[in-house]
């Protein structure tokens, strides 16, 4: 790493290299050439417990196999919840009986949008080579689909050419985590990216137009916040 890079989040000297996506997100064998953008080790740390959360969520969500593998007795995410009782006891909280009698898991948006808004803003960086402050990403989908589809149908429109033929995704791992970033016509041809997550949800994100000037290109000094 050279030593003048920036962290992205405080702009303090970067002293490390963070994944983007959490390596805890993906499958080993690890795929070659993972992201990484430079960080501090306090930023990196500070997103350690939402990113634990995240993944949780999508265990508890998700029909996948390599997910439900992480569940069961000696899996990861299964000892991981061993150790953290509290986590265990948030997720279990999570799940509630509706008005209809039906059960509902309803997760922390807000930390399911922290994890979100952090990977976009580190695939846009690695994308476009330039870099926009972290609160002009904004999640505003998260949609699981296994159990129950609830994804939008102009969400899924998104993806699709104007003969419904499906655009090309980036996949960082095949079936695990794959990216699109389309123009979105619900907005005025503004950017949207979007995430598909172990076959379980799409998470849809507002992003910045890479073109402005507005931002310094690989050089920041300490404008950017990691919340708003």
């Amino acid at each position: 790493m050279k030593n003048d890079l920036k962290c992205l989040y405080c702009g303090k000297k970067a002293n490390n290299r963070e994944h983007v996506p959490s390596k805890a997100l993906l499958e080993k064998p690890y795929p070659n050439n993972l992201i990484t953008i430079p960080a501090c080790q306090i930023c990196n740390n500070s997103f350690s417990l939402d990113e634990e959360y995240f993944l949780n969520v999508l265990a508890t969500l998700s029909e996948s196999g390599p997910l439900v593998t992480r569940t069961e007795p000696g899996g990861k995410i299964y000892k991981s919840r061993e150790r953290n009782s509290a986590l265990y006891k948030r997720l279990l909280n999570s799940i509630v009986e509706g008005e209809d009698g039906r059960t509902y898991f309803k997760p922390e948006n807000d930390r399911l949008k922290r994890v979100i808004e952090k990977y976009a803003f580190g695939i846009y960086y690695n994308k476009y080579e330039k870099h926009a402050p972290l609160n002009l990403f904004k999640c505003v989908g998260f949609y699981p689909f296994q159990a129950e589809e609830t994804r939008p149908s102009e969400i899924v429109l998104l993806t699709h050419s104007e003969k419904f033929k499906l655009k090309k995704w980036t996949h960082i791992q095949e079936n695990v985590f794959s990216y699109i970033v389309v123009r979105d016509w619900r907005r005025s041809n503004k950017l949207t990216m979007i995430f598909h997550v172990h076959n379980t949800a799409w998470c849809v994100i507002q992003i910045p137009y890479p073109t402005s000037n507005k931002w310094n290109n690989r050089n920041i000094e300490g404008q950017f916040k990691i919340f708003d």
